[in-house]
C-alpha cells in the first residue's frame, strides 16, 4: 500500500508541474484531482495535455486489493448543456492482491499473491458545477485482463468529484 501511495503522490507532483498554455487559454484549468466512488473507491488525477485530450491516473481499492489505471481520454462538448462534456478513451491497468489481505473473486485460495493487468476502455460524462472549480463525472470503465484472471471486468462504474486548479 505504501508503494501505491508513493506512486500516487509522485504522479500528482509530476502532473501539476506540467503546463500547457494552449489549454490554459481555452479553459481555466489544466489539472484536476478527485475522489472516485462506485464499484471501487479511490482517487483520480487528470492532466490535460491537448485542448481536448487528457491523461488520467486512477488508483483505487477493489475486492480488498489495489488497482491503478492510466488512461488517455478525448473530451467533447455537449452544446445543448452548458458546462457538460462527454469523453471516451482507453489505457491499461495493473492490480495487486496480497496474501491474506484480499481475495479476488476469481479464486478461493488466499495463500498466495495475485496480480492482474490488462487494457481498459472508458466512456463518461463530466459536468461543471455552477461555473466553479468543482466537477462531477460519471464513467463506465470495462477492462480485459491478461494474467491470473483472463476475462472481462464489465461492471466497473463510478462517480468522481473533482477539483480543478
Amino acid at each position: 500500500m505504501k508503494t501505491v501511495v508513493l506512486i500516487f503522490a509522485v504522479s500528482l507532483i509530476a502532473l501539476t508541474g506540467f503546463r500547457n498554455d494552449a489549454k490554459a487559454q481555452i479553459l481555466e484549468y489544466n489539472t484536476m484531482i478527485g475522489f472516485r466512488a462506485g464499484t471501487c473507491v479511490g482517487g483520480s488525477i487528470k492532466q490535460f495535455v491537448a485542448p481536448q485530450g487528457a491523461v488520467e491516473l486512477m488508483v483505487y481499492n477493489r475486492w480488498d486489493g489495489w488497482v491503478s489505471a492510466l488512461l488517455y481520454e478525448h473530451h467533447m462538448d455537449i452544446r445543448e448543456f452548458r458546462g457538460m462534456e462527454w469523453y471516451f478513451g482507453g489505457g491499461a491497468h495493473y492490480g495487486v492482491w496480497k496474501e491474506g489481505k484480499g481475495l479476488p473473486p476469481w479464486t478461493d485460495r488466499s495463500n498466495q499473491d495475485w496480480t492482474a493487468y490488462g487494457v481498459d476502455l472508458i466512456v463518461g460524462i463530466d459536468y461543471n458545477i455552477n461555473n466553479s472549480n468543482f466537477y462531477i463525472a460519471f464513467d463506465w470503465k470495462p477492462a480485459y485482463n491478461f494474467q491470473d484472471f483472463t476475462g472481462l471486468w464489465e461492471d466497473e462504474a463510478a462517480f468522481t468529484l473533482r477539483y480543478a486548479f
